[in-house]
């Protein structure tokens, strides 16, 4: 095979796909991404059989075939060019890549052992590419980490003909995000939080105006541009989620998100561990304030305006903090029933809502 593309075209292809490659040493036609370059384009595949990368890349093809090459040494080296076009040439099991005074070799994988990649089926949907990579954002970040709960570490993705609901917990906090989307039916799909992070991140971008997604029974996959990420699916029951939602709360703060934002990140900054922030609530706003046997303390008062009965509440400021960073406009509602009850925390908008677990009060702050 041998073809000629721009430098920087091909670099952003390789970064793009080299995130589905494997790490694992056992395997080595994972670590390579196969190029097939025919027609009038090349097609870049990567895969870790979890997650699979497809882009396509318009190019100068000026032989036909298929080369499997070490991916992040190829894109480390094609970073490294200087702003040329760049020739691939691969032959009898080696690759040459000429930009300008450089010229390099390396030596190519067996194409033969890379697996078949399947094709997107199941239920199409169609999203606005903005408003997905901006839920993606929201919900991604209440996913558990936690590989001895599987489950917890995937987002739920319900699709109906009227939209697309996206939600993770931890089972400390929970994140939903509701989009207006196409669907062609019905569908489920627990997606691993890292395949749907890497959706997001590729769905960034002004060019990029819709995505389409095809749910199936055991896979899903993103059309985002000229990429094709595909994922496994987490297979079990999700929680159910909706019995944990209330309808809102009596006591009901209102204030400047950023303001409130701010304060919850400079007081937690004395909060360690298992310390939370504790939170009290009164007709003039909410006083924050942390305390560390080893470390000290920290008050501060934000002013906003609140309506309900005098109370007391403490949170884990790390999931407070991502709550407040997901929601979106200028002012934040936050809703609260007692010590004892998950928060409600809500922006501009109905779309959005999150919700954290409060912590039981160590005798020791305050």
């Amino acid at each position: 095979m041998k073809f000629r593309c721009d430098r920087d075209d091909l670099s952003d292809a390789l970064q793009t796909v080299q995130r589905a490659v494997s790490s694992r040493p056992g395997i080595p036609a994972l670590t390579g991404v196969l190029m097939n370059a025919s027609g009038e384009e090349l097609v870049l595949a990567t895969t870790d059989l979890e997650v699979a990368a497809q882009l396509r890349l318009p190019v100068q093809v000026q032989e036909e075939g298929v080369a499997l090459v070490p991916a992040r040494l190829l894109a480390d080296m094609v970073k490294s060019f200087e702003a040329a076009p760049v020739e691939f040439e691969a032959q009898e099991g080696q690759a040459t890549i000429v930009c300008s005074n450089y010229r390099g070799n390396v030596r190519c994988l067996p194409a033969e052992d890379f697996p078949m990649l399947q094709e997107p089926s199941g239920t199409p949907v169609t999203v606005a590419a903005e408003a997905f990579a901006e839920g993606v954002s929201q919900v991604t970040r209440a996913a558990s980490r936690d590989e001895a709960r599987p489950i917890l570490t995937g987002v739920l993705l319900e699709i109906t003909p009227e939209g697309l609901t996206m939600v993770a917990t931890d089972s400390y906090r929970l994140a939903l995000r509701e989009l207006t989307a196409t669907a062609q039916g019905e569908a489920k799909a627990l997606v691993p939080e890292r395949a749907l992070a890497e959706a997001g991140r590729a769905a960034q971008g002004e060019e990029k105006k819709e995505i389409e997604l095809f749910v199936d029974s055991s896979s899903v996959s993103f059309r985002i541009g000229r990429l094709m990420l595909t994922s496994r699916l987490i297979e079990g029951e999700f929680p159910k989620y909706r019995q944990l939602l209330p309808e809102g709360y009596e006591n009901r703060l209102s204030g400047s998100r950023q303001q409130f934002l701010d304060a919850v990140r400079r007081v937690g900054l004395l909060a360690r561990e298992s310390s939370p922030v504790k939170m009290e609530f009164n007709a003039l706003g909410v006083r924050l304030s942390s305390s560390s046997p080893d470390l000290g303390g920290a008050v501060e008062v934000v002013e906003a305006q609140y309506e309900g009965q005098d109370l007391v509440a403490a949170f884990n400021p790390g999931y407070l903090a991502d709550g407040l960073s997901g929601a979106v406009g200028e002012r934040v509602v936050f809703e609260v029933r007692d010590g004892l009850k998950p928060a409600l925390v809500k922006g501009e908008g109905q779309e959005f809502t999150y919700l954290v677990m409060p912590v039981r009060l160590p005798a020791h702050v305050g």
